[in-house]
């Protein structure tokens, strides 16, 4: 395990071993910053003394990260899975806005269209993921003084991993050749019955998977249904599931590769990743993707006699700018969507969700991130996952770390 240190300006070092932050933090030379990854920050001056540091990245919905030093030795290892519910997000919050104008504004003409997308624009989910690659560059070069990054850039072709004997006109004779839209191959295919009852009566096209969910719009991910049936798989009386394939992540992917480039990373085809991986010896993960990434474009062999832990995070939905839930609860009353914020505890320290918190009751000690606050003055305390630790009062609280959008695996 390794320390990292920042400069009394805040500035990166070169980390150092557990042994020596002890001594510093004992002589008070030196404070906590970061509990994970373990950071601390110098007092005083120091020389600055660096050396090349190179880092690697395995992008996608789960991306590992990793930097070595100059002559093979592993300093950071870590695989941070981003978060999966903007679409759904997306859909709920404007299905609540369209019920809010049809209810209180009807008298307003309908606007559509009236909006310039800003150059550059990108859909709200593809953003998101674009965001979450930079802030753990971020956080990577603020602990190391990084020299230079390289990235995986994946080109998928969803048309040959759904078909993979396709070639030159297969791209353009695909299974809706002839048909005027995919509704009517789909109900061609179905023979115009409903496949639960074999009505022919108020025909539908349902999306197996819906679309805000990862759902597609490929033939395989629909199904035709009749009016009935159609009304009750929607609300879940009836289950409807099937192994359907969505390339929703791979298109976004390829979205924001061009972005990767932006920060003057070094672009490794994933042919060459996979082939250093294997001459390395290394298992199909994140982590080891990005060793590959690094030794791929620097040509460097890494020492794995002094492997540092691999650190393991995921991005978490703080803010919550809904006043009131959707439904309503008993009586009739929607309670609000954020009841309690943050409460102070008796040392009139400010505690809102997922600080990172210590408790201790005698010889139990647990360190993790508060869940829920609760307006009795409890908290419910849980692990990076989300898995409840203990509930407690917020007195029994000791404040180790802000909030953040990106938590982290703790011991």
């Amino acid at each position: 395990m390794l320390a990292y240190v920042l400069n009394k300006h805040g500035k990166p070092l070169m980390p150092c071993g557990p042994r020596k932050a002890r001594l510093l933090l004992k002589e008070g030379k030196a404070k906590v910053v970061y509990r994970v990854p373990f950071t601390i920050q110098l007092l005083y001056g120091s020389s600055g003394y660096r050396q090349p540091i190179y880092c690697g990245r395995d992008p996608g919905l789960t991306q590992g990260v990793g930097a070595i030093r100059g002559d093979g030795r592993i300093l950071f290892l870590a695989e941070v899975t981003g978060r999966k519910d903007i679409s759904e997000l997306i859909y709920q919050r404007r299905c609540l806005r369209r019920s809010r104008r049809h209810r209180k504004t009807r008298y307003r003409k309908p606007r559509f269209d009236n909006r310039r997308r800003s150059e550059g624009w990108l859909p709200p989910s593809v953003a998101h993921l674009l965001y979450e690659h930079q802030k753990v560059r971020r956080l990577v070069e603020s602990i190391l003084p990084v020299t230079a990054w390289a990235d995986e850039i994946n080109r998928f072709d969803t048309h040959r991993m759904w078909n993979p004997g396709v070639s030159s006109r297969g791209y353009q004779e695909g299974p809706l050749k002839g048909k005027f839209d995919v509704r009517e191959y789909v109900l061609e295919r179905d023979s115009y019955w409903c496949v639960l009852c074999g009505s022919p009566e108020k025909r539908e096209v349902h999306h197996i998977i819906w679309r805000f969910r990862g759902g597609s719009n490929r033939p395989r991910n629909l199904v035709t249904l009749c009016g009935d049936f159609h009304s009750k798989v929607t609300s879940g009386e009836i289950p409807l599931s099937a192994i359907v394939e969505s390339y929703r992540w791979p298109a976004r992917l390829n979205a924001i590769n061009k972005r990767f480039l932006e920060g003057g990373s070094v672009s490794v085809p994933a042919y060459r990743v996979k082939r250093a991986r294997e001459e390395l010896g290394l298992d199909k993960t994140h982590a080891s993707d990005a060793l590959a990434v690094i030794c791929s474009a620097f040509h460097l062999k890494p020492d794995f006699l002094e492997m540092p832990p691999v650190y393991r995070g995921r991005f978490v939905r703080r803010e919550n700018r809904q006043l009131h839930r959707a439904n309503p609860a008993k009586g009739g009353k929607r309670p609000r969507a954020n009841a309690n914020r943050y409460l102070m505890n008796k040392h009139g320290v400010r505690l809102t969700k997922y600080d990172l918190v210590e408790y201790r009751n005698g010889d139990r000690r647990l360190i993790g991130y508060i869940n829920t606050l609760r307006s009795s003055g409890t908290a419910r305390v849980s692990n990076w996952q989300g898995r409840e630790l203990a509930n407690v009062s917020v007195n029994q609280l000791k404040k180790l770390q802000n909030a953040d959008t990106l938590i982290w695996e703790v011991d």
